[in-house]
């Protein structure tokens, strides 16, 4: 009796050895099935190589003067530039919105300088694109009078004084990042000027 009891112990013993392994090549085979499939490893792919890949149609604009805060933003293609001042905090209390575009469409490496109240600036563009062909229009500060000076954004009667002064004393520019020695100029107020100047 003990012995035929043995017996059966050992026949399912084996019974559930034989299923586990049926089991594990049966899943086995149906993982090496779905991995063999070239249909759902390519569209794996191409959706990993969908969400990695950038946006080429995302571009980057500089904002600067009276807002909140300045600085470089990232745009998208369609928007305009009422868009980028919005993503500069908005206009500052004393910006002079009435000399800004806001319906202009945005491109890559464009500059919006939003002028303060009483504040006088040319009608040269500020995308630099457009300012490279059109050199004839901004102002040749080593050659220019005392009246061509203040039609630069931000110089007044003082600071264009102050530019013929040093260039008679020190002779002429010969570079833009120099007009911060001028008395009365700062950084800031050189980034300002940069889009409408150039140096002969």
């Amino acid at each position: 009796m003990k012995k035929l009891l043995q017996n059966k112990l050992a026949w399912l013993a084996l019974l559930i050895v034989i299923l586990i392994v049926f089991n594990f090549y049966q899943t086995k085979r149906k993982n090496e099935v779905v991995l063999a499939n070239p249909t759902e490893t390519k569209l794996v792919e191409e959706k990993k190589e969908t969400v990695t890949q950038p946006n080429s149609k995302d571009f980057m604009v500089d904002v600067k003067g009276a807002i909140k805060n300045p600085g470089v933003f990232h745009c998208k293609t369609g928007d305009r530039v009422f868009d980028a001042i919005r993503l500069a905090g908005g206009f500052h209390k004393e910006a002079d919105i009435n000399k800004v575009n806001l319906a202009e469409k945005l491109s890559d490496e464009m500059v919006i300088y939003v002028p303060r109240v009483g504040e006088e600036i040319s009608n040269i563009s500020l995308n630099p694109n457009h300012t490279n062909s059109n050199k004839d229009d901004a102002i040749d500060i080593n050659h220019a009078t005392q009246e061509e000076l203040e039609k630069i954004p931000g110089i007044g009667p003082s600071k264009a004084k102050n530019i013929l002064d040093y260039i008679e004393k020190n002779g002429p520019f010969t570079s833009v990042d120099q007009l911060e020695s001028v008395n009365g100029i700062g950084k800031k107020s050189v980034e300002h000027m940069t889009p409408y100047i150039i140096i002969r």
